[in-house]
């Protein structure tokens, strides 16, 4: 993702699916100004753009919980585990099977630079779409529980891929 690309997802945030779980605790300058930090370089975060052939349709990212201790310990990631966030933004594209893809290709990326990580997600538990993506692509659910560094109080479905 370059910093350009933010727009599409400053549009993308104001979708009511995305906003839903994006929103519930933060702004979209706040989201916005998290996502710059990682295009810039500034965070540890690799932050992506997904697209469908040639057209963006969402983003996603992903990062080694031990650069972020206070997140790996309140979802139980272990030492190497990767963390992944991601959104499908255009809402025709929801429910056609492009967050299942976008799940499997994002952990393949992953396994090509850390082969022997496990892989954690945590979306609101709430979120049955995103839960469903997970468990289609082979992901265990450890636990509903809120977790301090979330945004929200709300209980997050907290998911892991073994290595």
């Amino acid at each position: 993702m370059r910093v350009t690309d933010l727009r599409l997802v400053r549009g993308w945030l104001h979708q009511p699916h995305v906003a839903r779980w994006f929103l519930t605790a933060c702004t979209i300058e706040d989201e916005i100004d998290e996502l710059r930090h990682g295009v810039l370089g500034e965070e540890p975060t690799q932050v992506m753009l997904v697209l469908d052939g040639d057209r963006p349709v969402g983003w996603c990212q992903w990062y080694l919980c031990r650069d972020y201790p206070d997140h790996a310990v309140g979802v139980g990631a272990d030492d190497d585990d990767v963390g992944i966030d991601y959104a499908i933004g255009e809402p025709a594209l929801v429910g056609q099977g492009v967050g299942t893809a976008l799940i499997g290709a994002l952990v393949q990326h992953i396994k090509s630079q850390h082969a022997d990580a496990g892989v954690i997600a945590d979306p609101e538990a709430a979120n049955v779409a995103s839960r469903r993506v997970l468990e289609k692509n082979g992901f265990q659910l450890l636990d509903e529980r809120s977790v301090a560094s979330e945004p929200t109080p709300a209980l997050m479905a907290i998911y892991r891929l073994p290595a």
